[in-house]
């Protein structure tokens, strides 16, 4: 058990029992400054009152003239103060008066008082009895004799060798321009950080003249915030180690009671932690003491990092938020976020020492971030996956061919437009762009399985071109797919990711999707968790004859959308329209079309309302985007949702289409039509049926286990079809 008496020593002396207080009383008239510090005259049994010299500084080890010179400088080179000792010879009483040194040679020093000093006729009943020297956990006391002391400063001469010994087992660090707010019971109180490390931490209450100043009760937790320019750094319940009066109010000293947090809800499936070669350098500015800290990456996650500091230097207390964190390898930023320190646990070594080992979360990563942080750790797991990197475009659309991602009748639907198509797969692949996500599995040059993700919805990524090569690895396509469910495992709770839906169009036909995707929906058994809405697809066709009449479209309200949601809610109660944006009408959805204008990609959408009769029976989605984008075209097509297949004629359905039909080049869009029963039952040809399938990605533990089960299913099928043909 870790002993924080040690840690409550607040200023030290070189004296044998000499404890300066931070109240003040010098009995002397020298007045009221944080520059003094008061005393007890120390126990008659070690020592004289006033006696100096080496021989009464013990406990220590004696330091030479030369190191005493570094420390000095040291002192100096960083802006810092050492304590002037003063006492009184008859009784031993006196006090510290805080000092700036100036360079030194070991052997004479001289000071400028830290505030006004007091006049010489004040410091006529005292004498200069040692320096004090403290970097936080060790310091250094020295005998010193005053060769002149003015209201300015002071010069002495240090005849003998000082004694350097540590009294803290942790170093402290000094703040400032941190605020602190207690809050015990309904009672608040303000004040000041002035010294932390990562066990305790003390506090200055503002003023001490106030009646609340009693009110706080030592034997009771107190909720602790710290902050900066207005900022929350801190917030977390604390223990109350000890409470001392002093000017201008109580110092306190306070204890976190928690080791340890959880950011976001527990999760089974949780980020894959891996150890890099070189480790990765974790750098940030310390919130609370401005200093710049470098730490290696012990282990990293696409979730957070974990680093180690030395016990008696640790800094890092659980609930601590970093404003700019950064992870370097090899010269290069791998990731630069907010962060937050989750949990401290203290580890002993095999040589005796002991280190704090911190886990620090990512708050929220950048898209770009997000790519390279994942890069590096999948890769690290298995060479052969990347994430975005460099492809040889003939290469992939080689793959596309060989592995039967780009049939025949898929090629002569697109063929007419292959220089578009390719256009835009230069731009996805080779500029990586934040709307955009490509997963790789490569051996040798070659590609085995391939995977993308597009964020074409403010919420919702769809996953498509998923492909496979016929000859090779065979589990090639699973493996794709498992590091596009890591990726997303790792990121969908970073605001940023804007990733709360994943979305997939699948040929019902078609095994491999149909089984994970689709027993994903079964397994996870909640439609708001995981489902499955079937469309008919058709290709707009020409209007015959005259339009129809009796129907009118208008651009849709939100109370149509609310109508929407009600209806869909009584036939499926699924995520279609969430994942399709369309439960609210909101600025997010011109905020994602810009991002496309931004990376040179072209994105519309526009939502209508289809009534007849004045009453609402349809609502219909015009998406427009770049040739190839998607290989179906499912980026650049109408989705309809009819509410009344009743009022709803096919012919005015489709008038209404073909008045919609000029947002689209070739005037040929798909069309998605759900129900896919409206078309049968007016008799409308379609070509084929596509299931939209849609995950909550807050239900990924179960998504994880339904995927981990068909797999496990498909072994079991396998081995006993063998055993039935043997």
């Amino acid at each position: 058990m870790y002993d924080h008496s040690r840690n409550r020593r607040w200023v030290m002396t070189g004296a044998p029992s000499a404890s300066p207080r931070s109240a003040m009383h010098d009995g002397g008239g020298l007045g009221s400054s944080s520059a003094f510090l008061s005393f007890d005259p120390p126990d008659r049994s070690g020592g004289r009152a006033g006696e100096s010299g080496a021989e009464n500084l013990r406990g220590g080890r004696r330091i030479k003239h030369r190191d005493l010179a570094n420390l000095l400088n040291a002192a100096h080179f960083r802006e810092g103060g050492v304590y002037v000792r003063f006492e009184r010879p008859d009784c031993g009483t006196g006090f510290f008066l805080k000092a700036l040194p100036e360079p030194s040679d070991g052997q004479t020093l001289s000071c400028r008082w830290a505030a006004k000093g007091p006049g010489p006729e004040k410091l006529a009943e005292y004498s200069c009895t040692s320096i004090l020297i403290s970097d936080g956990r060790v310091h250094a006391s020295v005998p010193a004799e005053a060769t002149s002391v003015d209201e300015a400063g002071i010069r002495v001469r240090l005849p003998q060798p000082g004694v350097q010994e540590s009294v803290r087992a942790q170093e402290r660090y000094v703040c400032e321009g941190v605020r602190a707010r207690i809050l015990q019971s309904g009672v608040t109180w303000e004040g000041t950080l002035e010294d932390f490390n990562g066990v305790s931490l003390g506090v200055t209450l503002d003023d001490g003249s106030s009646p609340s100043r009693n009110w706080l009760n030592p034997a009771q937790p107190v909720t602790l915030l710290l902050f900066r320019d207005g900022e929350l750094l801190f917030s977390g319940e604390c223990s109350v180690l000890k409470k001392a009066p002093g000017p201008p109010g109580a110092r306190l000293a306070l204890f976190p009671s928690r080791s340890n947090l959880q950011r976001y809800p527990p999760r089974k499936h949780r980020s894959h932690r891996q150890e890099l070669s070189p480790s990765p350098t974790v750098r940030f500015v310390h919130p609370l003491s401005g200093r710049t800290e470098y730490l290696r990456a012990e282990n990293l996650s696409g979730m957070g990092v974990c680093v180690e500091e030395f016990f008696e230097r640790s800094s890092l207390i659980p609930g601590l938020i970093i404003e700019d964190l950064s992870v370097e390898l090899a010269g290069s930023v791998l990731a630069a976020c907010r962060a937050q320190v989750l949990y401290v646990n203290l580890l002993e070594k095999s040589d005796g020492r002991r280190t704090a080992r911190c886990g620090l979360v990512f708050l929220d990563l950048e898209a770009r971030d997000q790519v390279r942080l994942s890069s590096a750790v999948h890769s690290a797991i298995d060479g052969r996956l990347s994430v975005c990197g460099p492809v040889e475009m003939d290469e992939l659309w080689s793959f596309f061919f060989e592995s039967g991602f780009i049939y025949p009748s898929k090629y002569l639907s697109l063929q007419a437009h292959k220089d578009e198509f390719c256009r835009t797969y230069r731009k996805l692949y080779e500029d990586s762009p934040t709307i955009a996500r490509h997963f790789f599995f490569r051996d040798k040059g070659r590609i085995f399985g391939h995977m993308s993700m597009l964020r074409f919805y403010p919420d919702s990524w769809l996953i498509q071109h998923h492909a496979a090569s016929r000859d090779g690895y065979g589990g090639a396509g699973v493996s794709v797919l498992d590091e596009a469910g890591r990726f997303t495992n790792d990121f969908h709770l970073h605001p940023r990711a804007r990733m709360d839906y994943l979305m997939c169009y699948f040929r019902p036909e078609n095994r491999f999707p149909a089984r994970v995707f689709g027993n994903a929906a079964k397994d996870i058994a909640d439609p708001k968790g995981s489902s499955v809405d079937t469309f008919a697809y058709l290709s707009l066709p020409e209007l015959e004859g005259a339009a129809a009449e009796g129907f009118q479209l208008f651009p849709a309200r939100p109370e149509d959308l609310q109508e929407l949601g009600r209806w869909y809610e009584s036939r499926s109660g699924g995520l279609t329209l969430d994942a399709l944006a369309l439960r609210r009408l909101d600025g997010s959805d011109a905020e994602l079309s810009g991002e496309y204008r931004r990376e040179g990609f072209r994105r519309e959408r526009q939502v209508f309302s289809l009534r007849s009769g004045g009453a609402l029976a349809a609502v219909i989605q015009v998406t427009v985007s770049d040739l190839g984008l998607n290989l179906s075209n499912l980026t650049s097509c109408m989705h309809v949702l009819v509410l009344d297949s009743e009022r709803l004629s096919a012919a005015a359905l489709f008038s209404a289409l073909d008045a919609l039909r000029g947002a689209y080049p070739d005037g040929h869009p798909p069309v998605l039509v759900y129900p896919r029963e409206y078309l049968d039952r007016y008799s409308v040809p379609y070509e084929k049926t596509y299931a939209l399938w849609v995950l909550n990605t807050a239900y990924s533990d179960a998504y994880f286990e339904s995927v981990r089960d068909t797999f496990r299913r498909s072994c079991r099928e396998q081995e006993e079809r063998r055993a039935g043909s043997d």
